[in-house]
């Protein structure tokens, strides 16, 4: 009795995470049970699948915006639920809920009968949730292999395809070196500090006058793990590749989904456990990366002509502003890169939805999408190409879309904290990489193909996607208040 009270308010305030456990064996049995019966009728099981999916996650939304228990840690300090968590974890399910949305048409048109997929994608939020609640090394490696596990299998779902095995080894044997040096660098900080509570650690590095070299090479192999999950440079070799390879709803799930969690990790780690390590460590590793990621993302994208490699190197130019944001130091460069994870997973998810349904009408080999197929899409559905248009002059910070504000808070962030040189690079580098996506739009509206090209209409799913994310983005000056305040509001618990 005495023990169930101690742990009542953990209890309470994981209700959202018990849930989508208890919610993969329902939808694993679900589909144990049914799809027998719906093979032998020749049928689909993917649309009661995706129903029971999307209203998982529906509710699970709904658990965490009306949790009960505040900011405080739970399990013995190894987990923490606060703002940070809380909304990170609806953003997250508004991400896979989009998965959810445009993923049946892909599945009867690329005739994926499997439904552990959506069990995966389950098994995806649950892992991301506790990955946002960890408040340890311990969770946060496990939550990591969790998360991992899946994208692995997810990478290599495609049993037919040479790409999709290369995707999923090269990613299985390059994670696993991640891992690696996750728990050496875990390892080394328990040895310099005694524990691997991030709380702790905040404590025992506040008034610190010398540093251990044990403790700054801990922390770099471990910011390094995360950083190669988020594919930034110099961890980025594994993208482009996994990206392509990738069946394309699986390239759209890493590109669109687990940013916001890994990056709300670092910002823990930065700001809550060894801020005291700012002006001497963070500042100079996040701008190496950030430049480094800048610079590869803008030169590498130059002489791209498939469309998913190329959305994979300007995904890590993408991550470079954001470590340039963290690097700012300051609760202005927090809530710059909240709004710009928030921003950049609603664009990236309008234009995965575009090349998903690309890749269903050209029909040619799955991650060989090249900008020659976009040819016609101006012509054959003239609205849907003036929307991909106006999110590639998003992504490439074009006033006034979101896109744009979104870089303009880094800026703003980096010359507050006199990082003028570093601003100054990072514009260059946005001018440069602004060639590639002016490229698309080049082809889109002025290159002419000899064959008339049919692009069948949207899912429902698809045009829910489109509409929300697009709106949100082109219609931003309406109504920009609304995202400060929730990314300030969510920066401000990181302080506290």
């Amino acid at each position: 009795m005495k023990f169930a009270l101690i742990f009542q308010n953990d209890v309470a305030a994981f209700l959202p995470e018990l849930f989508l456990a208890i919610a993969i064996l329902v939808v694993l049995l679900h589909g144990s049970f049914l799809g027998v019966s719906a093979a032998s009728l020749y049928t689909y099981l993917t649309p009661s699948i995706v129903r029971l999916t999307s209203s998982i996650l529906l509710l699970s939304i709904l658990l965490v915006l009306n949790n009960p228990i505040e900011s405080q840690t739970l399990w013995n300090s190894i987990f923490v639920t606060d703002d940070l968590a809380s909304w990170s974890k609806v953003i997250v399910f508004l991400g896979l809920f989009f998965c959810v949305l445009v993923s049946e048409a892909y599945m009867f048109s690329a005739r994926f009968r499997a439904f552990e997929f959506f069990v995966f994608i389950i098994g995806i939020g649950l892992s991301l949730c506790l990955l946002i609640s960890s408040y340890d090394f311990l969770s946060i490696y496990l939550n990591m292999e969790f998360l991992s596990l899946i994208f692995y299998v997810l990478a290599s779902w495609k049993k037919n395809s040479y790409f999709s095995a290369e995707a999923g080894l090269k990613y299985f044997i390059l994670g696993s070196v991640a891992s690696i040096f996750f728990l050496f660098g875990a390892s080394l900080i328990y040895f310099a500090m005694g524990t691997t509570n991030l709380g702790s650690l905040a404590l025992l590095t506040e008034n610190l006058t010398e540093l251990s070299p044990f403790l700054y090479l801990g922390l770099v192999c471990v910011v390094s793990a995360l950083l190669f999950k988020l594919g930034a440079a110099p961890y980025h070799m594994w993208i482009a590749d996994v990206y392509e390879g990738s069946p394309t709803i699986v390239s759209f799930i890493f590109a669109v989904v687990p940013k916001f969690a890994i990056f709300v990790v670092v910002l823990r780690l930065a700001f809550t456990s060894f801020w005291s390590f700012f002006p001497m460590f963070w500042e100079n590793y996040f701008c190496i990366c950030g430049l480094l990621s800048l610079f590869i993302g803008c030169l590498c994208g130059l002489g791209e002509t498939k469309i998913k490699r190329l959305l994979a190197f300007s995904s890590v130019g993408h991550v470079g502003f954001l470590c340039l944001g963290i690097s700012s130091g300051s609760i202005e460069g927090v809530q710059a890169v909240l709004f710009y994870l928030l921003i950049y997973m609603l664009t990236a998810a309008f234009l995965w939805v575009y090349v998903l349904h690309l890749d269903l009408d050209i029909t040619s080999n799955s991650g060989s999408l090249t900008f020659a197929d976009a040819i016609g899409l101006v012509r054959s559905n003239p609205v849907l190409g003036l929307g991909v248009v106006l999110m590639i002059f998003s992504l490439a910070g074009i006033p006034p879309l979101g896109g744009f504000f979104a870089k303009l808070n880094i800026f703003i962030g980096l010359i507050d904290s006199s990082f003028y040189i570093v601003a100054l690079f990072a514009v260059l580098t946005s001018a440069i990489s602004a060639f590639y996506y002016i490229r698309l739009i080049k082809i889109f509206y002025f290159e002419k193909n000899e064959n008339w090209l049919f692009f069948a209409p949207l899912s429902k799913g698809a045009a829910i996607v489109l509409v929300l994310s697009g709106l949100i983005i082109i219609f931003f000056m309406c109504s920009p208040n609304i995202f400060y305040f929730l990314t300030y509001k969510i920066g401000l618990g990181l302080m506290v």
